[in-house]
């Protein structure tokens, strides 16, 4: 045990000395992230329904399907119309004239939700006219306590904010076309986690093939060496991700501890950093290459995913393709937390979120979260708008805005 410590000591030493760009890390001041503007405000202020409620009836009634008006939820991206059907009303035919209902009402995307808020009434999500601003300093200030490494969602369409841990998740899938927000998010939860943990507490291992999504995280202390820009460096992180699996595997044992959490509570001197390997595109690493490479990639994921989690590494794999050849059903079977951005077509939202819905989403960081943990059929896959943090408050979180740390 003693000669594994070493070792991992060692290694950190040299990945300080090969970094030269990395700067001392003090907690970013949140007091300084910029809030909703007076714009923002006045238009939640201003706001109308996209939608009167007697029309919703009408329409409704135009298909066959009776229905009273129960009430409706305003939320960032959508307003959420909450209506009584009979009782025996099959919910694959409300689904069946989604399109021609919304037609009628005059919206440009409409979401049939089967159960709102564990109740008997159905819900008709609909695109708000004005899309109104999520706070995210709000939300980063209310980041609950007691998670290992927090995850702020964004705002569901009751308003409400939505967190979760992504030490409990334990992994997370992130899939949406060009432009849906997908990355815009990834950043924000990487950057959430840096103004959270310090370096000795998460490391960050990026693969970034783009080469512009995780610019901003090069010469962070939090990150071991730079991101990963080319296929071949990327397939030997994953490698390298596995055999630190492997490794920190030995040194609980020596332990005799199960988790990576109660060794360190146990050895806080030698405390193991929680270690976030984030893929903006893995669909490279799952096409480009020979038969054998794209497998030993596909082994290298679902070993990681399979049995990490107890040793504090954990995977954000995200893809603006999702095809069945890139997130796999053992993939899948590994990675039950997933979000979903606005795709394409149907069959997209299938492959990650294994149903339709996806594809009525509105774009700009609208996305569908599948959680795995959830009890009722309402919270199983919940719809949420996810906060623009903007170059600003990244800027803070990461320690170089003003009066930042760094």
């Amino acid at each position: 045990m003693r000669n594994i410590r070493h070792a991992e000591m060692v290694q950190r030493k040299l990945n300080e000395e090969n970094a030269p760009r990395s700067r001392e890390w003090v907690r970013p001041d949140l007091s300084l992230l910029k809030g909703l503007s007076a714009e923002d405000t006045k238009r939640e202020a201003e706001f109308k329904e996209p939608v009167l409620p007697r029309r919703v009836e009408e329409v409704l009634s135009r298909y066959g399907l009776p229905g009273s008006f129960k009430g409706y939820h305003i939320g960032p991206s959508v307003t959420t119309y909450e209506v009584a059907v009979p009782i025996g009303t099959r919910l694959c035919s409300v689904e069946r004239y989604r399109d021609d209902i919304a037609r009628d009402l005059g919206v440009p995307s409409l979401r049939v939700v089967k159960a709102t808020s564990g109740s008997m009434t159905v819900g008709l999500e609909i695109e708000n006219g004005t899309r109104l601003a999520v706070d995210y300093k709000e939300l980063a200030r209310n980041i609950p306590e007691g998670m290992a490494l927090p995850v702020v969602l964004g705002e569901d369409t009751y308003g409400r904010g939505v967190y979760r841990d992504l030490a409990d998740m334990p992994h997370l899938l992130v899939a949406g076309q060009t432009g849906s927000g997908k990355s815009v998010f990834m950043t924000s939860l990487l950057s959430t986690l840096c103004a959270r943990l310090g370096p000795d507490r998460l490391r960050l291992v990026l693969v970034d093939p783009k080469r512009v999504e995780f610019a901003d995280f090069e010469g962070d202390p939090h990150l071991d060496g730079d991101p990963a820009y080319e296929v071949d460096e990327a397939r030997a992180l994953l490698l390298e991700a596995v055999e630190e699996m492997e490794r920190r595997f030995e040194v609980l044992k020596e332990a005799r501890c199960k988790s990576v959490r109660e060794y360190n509570r146990l050895s806080p001197r030698d405390a193991l950093p929680y270690i976030v390997v984030a893929v903006d595109e893995f669909a490279d690493l799952m096409l480009m290459g020979t038969k054998e490479e794209r497998q030993r990639v596909e082994q290298s994921i679902v070993r990681i995913a399979q049995k990490a989690r107890a040793v504090g590494i954990h995977l954000v794999l995200g893809t603006q393709k999702p095809l069945a050849t890139v997130v796999t059903s053992l993939i899948k079977a590994n990675l039950p937390a997933r979000a979903a951005f606005q795709v394409s077509c149907s069959s997209d939202s299938r492959v990650i979120l294994d149903e339709n819905g996806a594809e009525a989403l509105t774009g700009c960081g609208d996305m569908l979260y599948r959680d795995p943990s959830a009890r009722l059929e309402s919270e199983r896959l919940r719809r949420v708008q996810a906060p623009w943090v903007g170059p600003e408050n990244l800027r803070v979180l990461l320690g170089r805005g003003k009066g930042g740390g760094r």
